[in-house]
């Protein structure tokens, strides 16, 4: 949900579309990607729509005015998880190969840090509270992170 009217999905070939769930219909549409949707997060004004993307960019979509703002270095792996933390100021991906990448607001060229530790994929994230980050890995252990140092792992 970006807000109570307007929904954002992503489709395997890349695509993204925004309905309004009042009409049905796709108000927004954008093919910047060239691999599966992985995960769409919103900021808090709903003006900012994130992607991550298999094809191992981070997009950064302005609802506002329709278009793409910019979109990462590629991080030659699958971006599949993404959660915002630090009030928002840091957006965190989980990566095909284990690894969390970690970009700034407004800094979206290259990660500004990065933290292996996980055996292999981290296919879901979200933001516990501003410090604390839940991952799910394709290992099936859920795992409790603060500043990237497990802290709980749980079956």
């Amino acid at each position: 949900m970006v807000d109570h009217k307007l929904v954002a999905t992503g489709d395997d070939g890349g695509c993204i579309k925004l309905w309004d769930t009042r009409s049905y219909k796709a108000v927004m549409e954008f093919n910047e990607n060239e691999d599966f949707i992985s995960e769409l997060l919103t900021d808090k004004t709903g003006k900012t729509l994130l992607a991550t993307s298999g094809d191992g960019t981070l997009s950064v979509f302005n609802l506002r005015h329709h278009k793409l703002d910019v979109r990462s270095d590629n991080q030659e792996v699958e971006l599949l998880s993404a959660a915002l933390v630090k009030n928002g100021s840091k957006v965190v991906c989980g990566c095909g190969d284990g690894v969390l990448h970690i970009w700034s607001w407004c800094e979206w060229g290259d990660i500004s840090d990065r933290f292996p530790g996980h055996p292999s994929s981290i296919d879901a994230c979200i933001s516990v509270t501003d410090s604390l980050l839940c991952t799910g890995c394709l290992d099936g252990v859920v795992r409790l992170a603060s500043q990237a140092t497990c802290l709980l792992c749980c079956m």
